[in-house]
């Protein structure tokens, strides 16, 4: 019997130390903080995670939205002001003739951590838009683990569906900015009717398809994806140093006609590897 007490007392810190680990893994759950952030004159949202600490992202829903021989885009994204809660964020802003209203929701998983997005777009002229897109802009300037100006951890698929670097695209070279370009998506919007997108003149000659681009984090301890849940528009990426971006831009309808509301959503996400 003394030598059972002697064991038991023996292996009692043991079973404290486990049942402390328990409790403090449980207490270190993931966290996501949201702010609001200028990016050269327009509204962006800082986006930090408690488990990437040394990572910051911005993030602007939409930079511009585009449409169809339209080439200014619409509203006016200097006036969005958001309202962060604990489960996320929401805007809502009328601008003339058109109402857009944009919702972040937090999504934290076992193994992923994410923003979900939701833009719904009312137009209430009395004409309607055609292939109207959001250029949603997520940056990982700040983020050193995951930017990737070289574009060899960034992932798309060729039309075939094949999974391929980014690098080897096929680009073009044009007279506007050389450090950025838009992709054609299969299925997605004619980029030679954007009058918006054609003023840069960096329009790559090989379409994409599926809905995301993905990159590998420097370490391959996560990875991110930028996610349409729906039709793609086009995608675009820039590797200027002051930026390493990524766009995935949905397609928010084909024609919105006068009063009426479309919609489209999808997800940034970090997933565990």
């Amino acid at each position: 019997m003394k030598l059972i007490k002697i064991a038991l007392f023996l292996a009692l810190p043991v079973l404290v130390s486990c049942n402390l680990s328990k409790a403090q893994k449980a207490s270190e759950k993931v966290t996501i903080n949201l702010d609001t952030v200028s990016v050269d004159g327009r509204a962006g949202v800082l986006v930090k995670f408690s488990n990437m600490p040394n990572e910051k992202f911005v993030l602007e829903i939409p930079e511009i939205f585009m449409l169809k021989k339209f080439k200014n885009g619409l509203s006016n994204y200097s006036k969005q002001k958001w309202i962060f809660d604990q489960d996320g964020g929401k805007m809502n802003l009328t601008d003339g003739q058109y109402q857009y209203a944009i919702t972040l929701t937090k999504r934290i998983d076992k193994k992923s951590v994410g923003l979900a997005w939701n833009i719904a777009v009312t137009n209430n002229s009395d004409s309607s838009l055609y292939d109207l897109a959001a250029f949603n802009c997520w940056t990982m300037n700040k983020a050193p683990l995951f930017k990737d100006t070289k574009m060899e951890r960034t992932f798309v698929n060729d039309l075939a569906g094949t999974k391929m670097l980014l690098k080897d695209v096929e680009k073009t070279q044009g007279g506007g900015r050389r450090t950025m370009q838009f992709y054609p998506a299969k299925n997605g919007i004619n980029l030679s009717e954007s009058s918006w997108l054609n003023q840069w003149l960096v329009s790559a000659p090989q379409t994409l398809t599926g809905n995301k681009m993905t990159v590998m984090a420097t370490d391959e301890s996560f990875l991110f994806e930028n996610i349409v849940n729906g039709k793609v528009a086009f995608f675009f990426n820039n590797w200027e140093d002051t930026h390493g971006c990524t766009h995935a831009s949905p397609l928010i309808a084909r024609e919105l006609k006068p009063g009426k509301t479309a919609s489209a959503n999808g997800v940034f996400l970090f997933s565990k590897l």
